[in-house]
């Protein structure tokens, strides 16, 4: 991969255990709140909306079928990543909101959150 991957849940999903609501995944949506407020942040890497539903197709090929919780940001090949990247069928991810938005701080410019 040539650029970072960030993949979260589509908004305003349906629980299928839950017909006729809809949610939200709160730490998606953080990052979902921030992509919007800095549109440029989303053009720097490759932005995934995914349904609710598993499987993931798409995280099972890359990650593994332990891996499906969202958000994730798996790395480019070319790039250093942080000692705390986890590694799964060959590829280095983060899956901590708070460590996802870190990074987009630190590599591309993006407002970091304040305590």
């Amino acid at each position: 991969m040539s650029r970072a991957r960030l993949y979260l849940l589509s908004p305003g999903f349906e629980d299928p255990s839950r017909p006729g609501r809809f949610f939200v995944c709160p730490h998606c949506n953080t990052i979902e709140g921030l992509l919007k407020s800095f549109p440029g942040l989303a053009t720097q890497l490759d932005v995934f909306r995914l349904p609710f539903p598993k499987p993931r197709r798409v995280l099972v090929e890359l990650l593994g079928e332990q891996h499906q919780s969202l958000p994730v940001l798996v790395f480019a090949d070319t790039v250093p990543v942080p000692a705390d990247a986890k590694i799964a069928n060959g590829h280095r991810y983060l899956d901590a909101t708070d460590r996802i938005l870190a990074i987009l701080a630190e590599r591309y410019d993006f407002p970091q959150l304040h305590d």
